[in-house]
């Protein structure tokens, strides 16, 4: 019998809590929703599956890669919305591109479960990394962004032990290579969050800032549920 994707993550949680590991040590994690852009034509300003918020966004390709293109101005936060609401244990990530101009910088963000949701947010210009939960930080660690170069944010949050409490895991890094190590470890009893998956940056440089590889991840989900 087929289900509805809503339906069949929730079906599977609710499995799984039943059987007493939905909280146990995640394992392998499926995508659940995938993003290069590729499929859009250039130029289109409201991508299909993207709910825009706010700002000058476009599909651009540059040497046969295409990306989404947010304009250097004006100078602000802009962000969307992308890929389904999925309950649990939920990992995402976002490459970003963009260049410094003397001492201004951009800042870059990913961020799960809507407005109320927590948010990992690169600030260049302060050489921090920092987690956020409604704007407020709730911690922070050093980090110097590359001007140039493409950056790759990831944000995960897991249930620990019975299910009351939730490891936030968020890393960063240039180039290919994902690094095995975490740059923040926190744990929080916070109410799960609904809302959907998000991405974020200010052009404050006044430079263009390049969005790819858009991707959410979940250990609830079979194989061959796993795309979208």
């Amino acid at each position: 019998m087929k289900y509805p994707y809503k339906l069949l993550i929730l079906a599977i949680f609710i499995e799984q809590a039943f059987l007493g590991d939905a909280f146990a040590t995640p394992k392998k994690w499926s995508t659940a929703y995938s993003n290069n852009f590729n499929q859009y034509e250039i130029d289109d300003d409201e991508p299909e599956g993207l709910l825009i918020l706010d700002g000058d966004f476009s599909v651009a390709e540059n040497n046969g890669n295409k990306y989404l293109n947010l304009a250097g101005e004006p100078l602000e936060n802009f962000g969307f919305l992308f890929g389904p609401r999925i309950p649990g244990n939920l990992a995402i990530q976002c490459r970003f591109l963009s260049k410094k101009k003397g001492r201004r910088m951009p800042t870059f963000s990913i961020g799960m479960g809507g407005v109320t949701g927590f948010r990992l947010k690169v600030n260049p210009a302060y050489r921090k990394l920092q987690l956020l939960r409604e704007d407020t930080i709730i911690t922070e660690g050093p980090f110097k962004w590359q001007s140039g170069e493409w950056l790759t944010l990831r944000l995960q949050r897991q249930y620990l032990g019975d299910g009351k409490k939730w490891r936030i895991s968020a890393k960063v890094w240039h180039g290919k290579d994902e690094p095995d190590t975490w740059n923040i470890l926190h744990e929080s009893d916070a109410k799960e969050s609904a809302g959907k998956c998000s991405a974020w940056a200010a052009p404050y440089s006044s430079s263009a800032i390049c969005f790819d590889d858009l991707k959410i991840l979940s250990n609830l989900l079979p194989p061959h549920q796993s795309r979208l």
